[in-house]
Formats: C-alpha cells, sequence, structure tokens
C-alpha cells in the first residue's frame, strides 16, 4: 500500500508541472490579446479628441474674451478623454512586443504629452485674463443700461413739464377714474404721482440689474477657479505621464 502512494504521489508531481505551464502560456496569450484590445481602444479615444480638437478650432475667435474662456473650460472638462488614450495606448505587459513603427509613433505621443502638458499650463493665465475681460464688459453693460434707464427718467420728467395745464387736467379725470381710490386732487399731485412711479420701476430694474451681475460674477469666478485647478492638474499629469513615457523615447532612440 504505501509503494502505491509513493507512486501516485510521483506521478502527480510530475503531471503538475505541464498543466501548470500550459495555464501560464494560455493565460499570457489573453493577456496579450486583452493589452491589444486596450491600446486600439486608446487609439481610438485620441483619434475622436482629435477630431472634436479640430472642430472645436475652426473659425477661432482669439480676440473675443467669451469664445476664448468658453474654449479653454472646454478643453479642461473634456481633458479625461486624452488621458484615458494615454493610459491605454502606453499599457504594455511584461510579453508584450512592440514593433518598431509603433515603437515610433509612442515617441512621438509621448512628446505629445509633454506639448498638451504646456499647453494645459498655458491656459490657465488665460482663463484668469478672459475672465477679467469678461466681468468688465459684464460690468459696463449694466452701467450702461443703468444710465439708459436713468435718462429715460428724465426724458419722462421733461414731457410731463411740457404737457399744457389742460392736457394734465385731462389725464387727471381719466386717472381718477381708472384709480377711484387714490386721492389725488390736483394735477401737480398727479405729476408727482407719476415720476414717483416711474422713478420705483426704475429703483426696481436697477436693483435687479445689480443683482443679476453679482450672481454672473459669482458663477464666473466659481466657475473660473474649478477650471484653473482643473488646467494645473491636467497640465502636471501630461508632465508625468511624459516622464513616465520615458522608456519608449529610449527604445526608440536606442534603435536609431
Amino acid at each position: 500500500m504505501l509503494k502505491y502512494y509513493l507512486w501516485k504521489l510521483r506521478k502527480d508531481l510530475k503531471f503538475q508541472p505541464k498543466t501548470s505551464t500550459k495555464a501560464k502560456i494560455l493565460n499570457a496569450i489573453v493577456e496579450q490579446k486583452s493589452s491589444k484590445i486596450i491600446n486600439l481602444v486608446g487609439y481610438t479615444i485620441l483619434f475622436l479628441v482629435l477630431l472634436d480638437y479640430t472642430a472645436l478650432l475652426i473659425a477661432p475667435k482669439f480676440f473675443n474674451p467669451v469664445w476664448g474662456w468658453e474654449t479653454a473650460g472646454k478643453l479642461v472638462e473634456t481633458v479625461w478623454a486624452p488621458l484615458l488614450g494615454f493610459l491605454c495606448i502606453f499599457y504594455r505587459r511584461d510579453q508584450d512586443l512592440i514593433k518598431p513603427r509603433e515603437l515610433t509613433f509612442l515617441s512621438l505621443l509621448s512628446w505629445l504629452a509633454l506639448i498638451l502638458g504646456t499647453i494645459y499650463l498655458l491656459i490657465a493665465p488665460v482663463l484668469i485674463g478672459n475672465a477679467f475681460r469678461i466681468n468688465r464688459s459684464q460690468k459696463a453693460q449694466v452701467t450702461n443700461q443703468i444710465n439708459q434707464q436713468k435718462t429715460q427718467v428724465q426724458q419722462y420728467s421733461q414731457k410731463l413739464d411740457q404737457v399744457s395745464k389742460e392736457q394734465l387736467n385731462n389725464l387727471l379725470q381719466a386717472y381718477q377714474q381708472q384709480a377711484p381710490d387714490i386721492a389725488i386732487s390736483s394735477s401737480g399731485q398727479l405729476k408727482e404721482n407719476l415720476l414717483n412711479q416711474i422713478k420705483q420701476r426704475q429703483q426696481t430694474a436697477q436693483k435687479q440689474l445689480q443683482n443679476n451681475f453679482s450672481q454672473q460674477k459669482i458663477n464666473l469666478i466659481k466657475t473660473t477657479f474649478k477650471w484653473l485647478i482643473g488646467a494645473i492638474i491636467s497640465g502636471v499629469s501630461f508632465i508625468l505621464i511624459w516622464s513616465y513615457t520615458q522608456w519608449a523615447r529610449v527604445l526608440h532612440f536606442s534603435n536609431h
């Protein structure tokens, strides 16, 4: 009986390495094919990103602060796509074989990561500068609207001064018929009441414009700050990708 168990143990020991070796080979093949799919997805993502960037930069308006600010924001908001593309492309296994042509392309992509990192870091001052220009433009628009409203009040007041007493009396009768609850007994009171109404409307509109401007300013600051931090982090991330993919540049240089 002891001889039988010893014989069976030797047989199992001889058979197990063969099975383990086949399993390792199969796993290596599966991992290699899977990494190829990941690389393909990365190239596809970068191609689609290139199309988006091309469409974004068609008919640029470099001297328009709103266009520059929104474009910089879109680049920051969609930065996940090129980052994911670089991740998928440069993901390699130990058993992966890189062809010379692909190695050349990987070297170029590594340098592209450095360029993108520099661009995203430069986006930060562009965002700040355009945000200040947008804020000044919005403030000027609000000031112009308020001045226009004040001018309209002044014009209305001048027209009332030019109205004759007969016209004021006719207006007073019509006003008393429409609003009998309001005690207005003279044309002077009517004139003063009309002026007060138009001034109150102007003050209400002015306050609304100022509130809208304050809210726009808060939103501008919040969005600019978010995009600013995103641009800095994105720029640093691309530069780190360039640093971590030094192997692609070294291998490409060594093959030449």
